[in-house]
């Protein structure tokens, strides 16, 4: 992994922290509240923050080394390449858990998968970008 794509993958993660926060812990919190069922214990209160940004930030390395492996370097590709694969990625994991734990529903399965398709494909935008715009600057095409 080059500096570029290390970079791009750190500024990918705080987009993914910020936007996460905004999609998750904003404007569907009731919904997955709603949606999950509740046993004691089962939500941190708090929430250790740290671990979520270590968990986003090793996202956002994943995606941008994924794009550059892909020699993604725009915007708009980075963002159809995000969410087409982190909407696959959750969709999959959801199904998964939901044959092992009492957790989702097929439906929140679907709802979780769009946001997270949402959320990475914003994120693989400004990760493709970056990969992009770096080598515009070092005059690679």
């Amino acid at each position: 992994m080059n500096t570029r794509t290390l970079i791009s993958g750190i500024v990918a993660g705080i987009v993914i922290f910020l936007v996460g926060y905004g999609i998750y812990g904003i404007v569907m919190a009731d919904y997955f509240m709603s949606a999950m069922p509740s046993y004691p214990g089962l939500i941190k209160d708090p929430m250790e923050i740290w671990a979520i940004g270590v968990g986003n930030l090793i996202w956002g390395i994943l995606l941008a080394w994924s794009l550059n492996a892909a020699g993604i370097t725009s915007a708009s590709r980075g963002a159809v390449y995000g969410a087409i694969a982190f909407f696959l990625y959750t969709l999959g994991t959801g199904f998964m858990i939901l044959g092992q734990l009492n957790m989702n529903t097929i439906e929140s399965i679907f709802v979780e998968a769009l946001c997270n398709a949402i959320l990475m494909g914003i994120a693989g935008a400004v990760a493709g970008w970056i990969l992009g715009r770096n080598r515009e600057m070092k005059g690679e095409r």
